[in-house]
C-alpha cells in the first residue's frame, strides 16, 4: 500500500469515526467527547436499543453504506464499527 493510499484510509477512518460518534451522541443525548471509541456500543451513555438503530440509519444516510444487521451483534465498540464502515465506505468508492 503506497502512503498516498495509507494517508486516505486513516483520513477516511477518522472521518468515519467522527460521523458514528456524532451520530451516537445525537441519539444518546450525550456530548461527543462522551463518546469514547474503545468503549462498547452497549457501554454508550443513554443509548437503548430504538436510540441505537436511529444512530445507524444516520450513519448509512451520512456513508451512504448499509450496515448487516448481524454486524452490530458481533461489533464490540465503537472503533470497530466505525472501521467496518469506513471498509464499506472504501468498497462503494472503489467499485
Amino acid at each position: 500500500m503506497s502512503t498516498v493510499s495509507s494517508d486516505r484510509s486513516t483520513t477516511d477512518t477518522q472521518r468515519v469515526l467522527d460521523v458514528v460518534r456524532t451520530a451516537l451522541a445525537t441519539h444518546s443525548g450525550v456530548p461527543v467527547e462522551q463518546i469514547d471509541p474503545a468503549q462498547p456500543l452497549s457501554a454508550v451513555p443513554g443509548i437503548e436499543s430504538v436510540k441505537a438503530l436511529r444512530a445507524i440509519t444516520q450513519i448509512e444516510d451520512e456513508c451512504e453504506v448499509v450496515i448487516p444487521d448481524d454486524f452490530l451483534f458481533e461489533t464490540a465498540t465503537v472503533a470497530e464499527l466505525a472501521g467496518f464502515v469506513a471498509q464499506l465506505v472504501a468498497q462503494r468508492v472503489d467499485a
